[in-house]
């Protein structure tokens, strides 16, 4: 190979070629003549560039190459290059090859010009040298993607063809009218599934809703027609008549397993022209078409027998294992073929077992020890051995008994110790399983996966090992009988009826869906209803032993702070931290603010899948409480949908427990959809913390997309909130509008109702200039509010393009919130970059030129605004995006009620930063004055001190703190 060059390089010499080395790139398009330069500069920064296109290239490659020629004719280019490079030893030759088919000529030029060093840059943008085996690899894959191409365009003809002759027919029978798509539904969470998966594949297709439930009202919003009946034949019977002269696009149903709703099943394949999308159970989409319907049914089918085959086996190996002799194992038999009644039955016992129990309480003391220690109990088998265990329990002094199988391994139980630091606490186990919507007679396991470090209380945590107090375990009695798990449900139940608590704590691994213990129950019932004494107690505190109350036990409340100091117990719809939103944002720092004057107790619920931080909650709350929602929305039409959604019997008990062991001044409810929690603690002043008048805000909803169902919606806001405005003790509100409107509607004075605004965090946000590249625009907004979503349509629909049509270059960063695309079809623009939840905003602040707040209707205040303000950004804004805020329009902000007007006041700021700055500058003083967390604390405080004196327990050091 080397003599090969050797001898070549010695022959060009031989006819002239002897100048300096440079490099040729031949070029069919700017893009291509970029690529290919800027390779060269990366990898031989010192050879000249010559440049030969068919197309003009950017100005910034002319630069880099040494000469450049341009021609429309291939041919014409190929003679001027072998005229140039007569004289000129050509180190490397870079040709085009990316598919295009009139410049064929171009893509060979490069193997024309000596001594062929050839490389190639392929559609993909990737190199390849010019040799003979990487050249028939390139035209191999190229010719394979053609075929390909080829045959999906003639089967999606041949589709078509069959499409276009069931279309006519259609058409012949009446079919004419507009596109639409079709929704069947048998409850709101399968509707708003299947309605925003439509509303993502095709935004502009009108959708129709037929369903035996009402539809959530943000599902029923994206429809064009919404249609309830409690009858599936009458739906479809409306289906039919309603869809008969539109043409069906696609029909969606709902295979999620229930069986009462068989004919809304098949109701999509009953719509011509039968082009049906199914959704699953598990919450996935797949066609209509007999083969993945087969596919569907064969795995339902198999699931369905393995979990038959799995219950007979595991109960065939419950009956072997736990029956001794003939007795037992005529008992065992007994009550498996008893559990296979019930289970058939649909487990009828767990909805009677609540009147089959009384409501009586033991009365037992065991002495206190001051002992410490561990003792590990191995049980063996499945058969329990209470006199075993009543032996081991008695000779030993420790004061834990730590019971476990021996198959298994318990590990270090010092995650277990930390919830016996409640003096009430009998058992501790972790965490085997979760419960989720599980019925069952007692409750077993926590409703959700608890994080490692987290502790929940639980009726009876049935575990592989559990860690009991050993003198509450004999005080109770151990008792005698053939299976563990029933033996334990007798423990737990009486512990319970004494006012003893028992804990579930998280893990590391992941979980499964707890399993079932259906013989187990059954001895459990059995044992129950023959003993008088059993049948006659009750849970002490049983909505508290639901698993679905969380809280850190390794934590230990914060210590109290002199005397004095008030007492508030903060109820709130979601974690306070982290600052995902608004509201999070407001209840953070005023409680931070407020935190060296007031011990505050957090009881918050959580959603699915949030990560509670607790270290960082508990530098502001003395206690921390989580609360899962493990109750399905309440059937109370009169009610508001999200009043609904928020019913939770653990959280009202919470309330009222916290109430009566921590005796706070003050109960604070934060939002509307909370005030019903008010009469968990009646004896408690309370104030209800009015984020924003909610039936303003759907009263602005019902004008803008005016509804009979929006106006129902509005009504129920209306009359929910007018009632429980008057029977708080006091009411927070954000701005003097919202102030006086709460008084007129609540029949409430102004020495009860107080203005606490918005703020912010003047010392985090600051002004800071760090600009991207081309101009940029920031919107803050978690589309889970809708106002937000609206508003986010307005900038997409209204603003930008006419931003664009005199900046063509300005771009769009959104910040949307945690899980935005289940509340917007999306964008394709590449000019619009949107953002889920992001913990720091302040390097996004950094990069926008201005800050928009775009909203059609709102209610209460805009933190978003004054964040934006706060790190002197000029805002362009609304009047309902800038409401309650008092802003000087021209000084504060810019505030336009026009389209076309928001348009052009943003431009203007866009191309002129002394007027970005001047209007920036003013944001900050006024966010500085008028808006500190610091300053609005005070607010806030001084309500605190009017409530207390309310239920008279302010103290004189309390009073003399204000002044």
């Amino acid at each position: 190979m080397e003599g090969t060059r050797a001898r070549l390089r010695k022959l060009l010499r031989c006819v002239g070629i002897r100048q300096t080395k440079v490099a040729v790139v031949f070029g069919s398009t700017p893009e291509s003549c970029e690529q290919a330069v800027a390779y060269l500069r990366n990898v031989a920064p010192e050879v000249p560039v010559l440049l030969l296109s068919t197309a003009q290239p950017p100005p910034g490659i002319v630069a880099l190459c040494e000469q450049v020629c341009v021609r429309s004719s291939p041919l014409a280019l190929l003679l001027h290059a072998e005229r140039t490079l007569r004289h000129r030893w050509v180190a490397i030759s870079v040709g085009v090859w990316g598919g295009a088919r009139r410049q064929r000529l171009l893509k060979w030029a490069p193997f024309l010009i000596p001594p062929f060093r050839v490389l190639l840059l392929n559609g993909n943008g990737d190199f390849l040298p010019g040799t003979p085996r990487h050249v028939l690899a390139h035209g191999r894959r190229l010719l394979h993607d053609r075929v390909c191409s080829l045959q999906a365009r003639s089967r999606l003809w041949l589709e078509g063809a069959r499409a276009a002759g069931v279309r006519r027919l259609l058409r012949y029978l009446g079919k004419r009218g507009t596109d639409v798509a079709v929704v069947f539904g048998p409850t709101p969470e399968s509707c708003e599934q299947a309605v925003v998966h439509l509303r993502n594949g095709a935004p502009e297709v009108p959708i129709f809703l037929f369903s035996t439930a009402p539809p959530h009202p943000d599902t029923a919003a994206l429809c064009e027609r919404v249609c309830v009946r409690s009858s599936s034949l009458a739906l479809l019977l409306d289906a039919e008549r309603t869809l008969w002269r539109r043409w069906v696009t696609i029909g969606v149903g709902v295979w999620s397993g229930a069986r009462r709703q068989r004919l809304l099943k098949w109701a999509p394949f009953l719509i011509p022209p039968f082009r049906v999308l199914l959704l699953n159970g598990n919450g996935d989409f797949l066609p209509g078409t007999p083969r993945p319907v087969l596919v569907h049914g064969r795995r339902m089918l198999h699931d369905r027998v393995c979990s038959l085959w799995h219950g007979v086996r595991e109960s065939a190996h419950s009956a072997a294992d736990g029956a001794r002799g003939i007795w037992g194992r005529a008992i065992h038999l007994a009550l498996l073929a008893v559990a296979g009644v019930l289970r058939a039955a649909g487990y009828p016992h767990r909805r009677w077992f609540p009147r089959m129990h009384g409501e009586g309480v033991l009365h037992l003391s065991p002495e206190h020890s001051s002992a410490t220690g561990v003792a590990v109990f191995a049980q063996t088998g499945e058969h329990w051995d209470g006199a075993a265990l009543e032996r081991f329990a008695r000779s030993t002094g420790a004061r834990w008994i730590l019971w476990q199988r021996r198959d298994r391994t318990a590990g270090s139980p010092g995650d277990l110790i930390a919830p016996f630091l409640d003096p009430k606490a009998f058992a501790v186990s972790r965490q085997p399983g979760f419960r989720a919507w599980k019925p069952a007679l007692l409750v077993t396991a926590p409703f959700r996966t608890l994080q490692p470090g987290e502790a929940s209380q639980v009726l009876a945590p049935i575990a592989p090992s559990i860690l009991v107090d050993r003198r509450k375990l004999l005080a109770l009695g151990i008792p005698r009988c053939r299976l563990a798990e029933t033996a334990w449900m007798l423990c737990f139940w009486k512990a319970a009826s004494a006012g003893w608590r028992s804990f579930s704590v998280g893990q590391e691994q992941p979980l499964a869906e707890e399993p079932d213990f259906p013989v187990q129950e059954t001895e459990f019932l059995f044992r129950l209803l023959a003993d008088r004494t059993l049948r006659s107690l009750g849970p002490a505190e049983p909505e508290l032993a639901r698993g679905s109350v969380a809280f850190a036990p390794s934590l230990r409340p914060a210590p109290l702070g002199e005397a004095g100091r008030l007492k508030v117990l903060l109820v709130t719809p979601f974690l306070p931290f982290p600052l995902s939103h608004g509201g999070a944002v407001r209840i953070y720092n005023l409680c931070r603010a407020l935190a060296g004057r007031v011990d505050f107790v957090l009881i918050t619920l959580r959603e699915k899948g949030e990560v509670v931080d607790y270290p960082r909650l508990r530098e502001i709350f003395r206690e921390v409480y989580v609360v899962d929602i493990d109750e399905r929305a309440s059937g109370d039409a009169d009610l508001p949908e999200q009043v609904r959604r928020t019913q939770s019997q653990p959280l009202r008990a919470l309330i009222a427990g916290v109430s009566r062991r921590w005796n706070p001044d003050v109960l604070q409810i934060e939002y509307t959809h909370m005030a019903h929690f008010r009469e968990s603690a009646p004896e408690v002043p309370a104030i209800l913390v009015e984020h924003d008048l909610t039936f303003s805000l759907y009263r602005q909803l019902a004008q803008e997309r005016p509804s009979q169902q929006a106006h129902r919606e509005f009504h129920r806001w209306l009359k929910f909130e007018r009632r429980w405005l008057a029977d708080y003790d006091g009411v927070w509100t954000v701005s003097p509008a919202d102030c006086r409107d709460a008084m007129t509607e609540g029949c409430r004075s102004r020495a009860t109702t107080f203005l606490v605004p918005n703020g912010v965090d003047v010392r985090r946000y600051v002004p800071c200039a760090e600009p991207a590249a081309a101009p940029e625009i920031l919107y803050v907004g978690s589309f889970r509010h809708l106002p937000n979503v609206l508003g986010f349509d307005n900038l997409c629909r209204e603003v930008m393009p006419r931003v664009w049509s005199r900046l063509p270059a300005a771009r769009l960063r959104v910040v949307a919130g945690k899980d935005f695309e289940r509340y917007w079809s999306g964008t394709s623009d590449p000019r619009i970059e949107l953002h889920g939840f992001v913990e720091n905003l302040r390097p996004l602040y950094a990069r926008a030129l201005v800050a928009v707040a775009p909203l059609g209707s709102s209610a209460g205040t805009n933190i978003k605004v004054l964040e934006a303000m706060a790190c002197g950004k000029a805002v362009v804004s609304t009047p309902a995006g800038c409401a309650g805020l008092g802003l000087r329009d021209g000084v504060d902000g810019l505030i336009r009620t026009d389209w076309d007007e928001f348009a052009a006041a943003l431009c203007g700021l866009l191309v002129c930063p002394e007027e970005r700055a001047r209007i920036g500058e003013h944001a900050r003083q006024t966010a500085e004055a008028r808006f500190s967390w610091d300053a609005i604390a005070e607010d806030a405080y001084r309500s605190y001190l009017a409530m207390a004196d309310r239920g008279g327990a302010a103290t004189a050091v309390g009073r003399a703190a204000v002044g």
